[in-house]
C-alpha cells in the first residue's frame, strides 16, 4: 500500500500537503503546515512518512505526477520538485 501524498499551491510561493492512507480503520491525516517552496513541502512530506512507508504517489493541485520513493523526498527533494514542475504547468 502507497499512501497519496496531495500538494496544494497556496500562494505564488506557498504550498501544503495532505498525506490519505487507504488502510481499513485509518483516519486521514490533517493538513501540513504552509511551506515556502515545493521542495520543503516534499522533505516535509517525506520526512514524516520515512520510517512507515518506502514510496508515496504524488498529486499535486489535483493532477497525479507519479509515485516516488520516500527516500528521495527527503535526500533529494530539490530535484525531485524541479522535476515536477519542469513537466507540471498549473493552469
Amino acid at each position: 500500500m502507497k499512501p497519496l501524498v496531495e500538494i496544494q499551491r497556496v500562494g505564488p510561493n506557498a504550498f501544503t500537503y495532505r498525506i490519505s492512507a487507504f488502510v481499513a480503520g485509518a483516519e486521514e491525516a490533517g493538513d501540513s503546515g504552509t511551506f515556502d517552496s515545493l521542495a520543503h513541502c516534499l522533505f516535509d512530506a517525506g520526512a514524516s512518512l520515512g520510517n512507515y512507508f518506502s514510496s508515496v504517489e504524488l498529486n499535486v493541485d489535483g493532477l497525479f505526477v507519479g509515485a516516488y520513493a520516500v527516500d528521495a523526498l527527503c535526500r533529494h527533494s530539490k530535484r525531485v520538485a524541479q522535476r515536477i514542475l519542469q513537466h507540471y504547468q498549473p493552469a
